[in-house]
């Protein structure tokens, strides 16, 4: 019987990294031997500033408040990322 040959092709490596909080993920991907990539996200972040209202007014009224929030919440997640540095 003859032999088999295998192909081999470059190995990709995935790795999901989730704080115990799960606001913060990193995901660490690396093909063959090149450097690994590393893409972090606060889940705190995902939802961008959105408005609600019985009419425009409201809704733009709702939504600068919104933004004002996020940035709040922005600035906050910043601070806290810069600490882990």
């Amino acid at each position: 019987m003859a032999e088999i040959e295998w192909k081999i092709p470059e190995q990709m490596l995935s790795q999901e990294l989730v704080s115990t909080d799960n606001r913060w993920h990193i995901s660490k991907t690396q093909s063959g031997h090149a450097d690994a990539e590393f893409f972090l996200t606060n889940y705190d972040l995902l939802l961008s500033p959105h408005g609600t209202g019985r009419d425009y007014r409201e809704c733009f009224e709702s939504f600068i408040a919104d933004c004002d929030d996020y940035i709040r919440k922005v600035t906050a997640i910043r601070d806290e990322a810069r600490m882990h540095m």
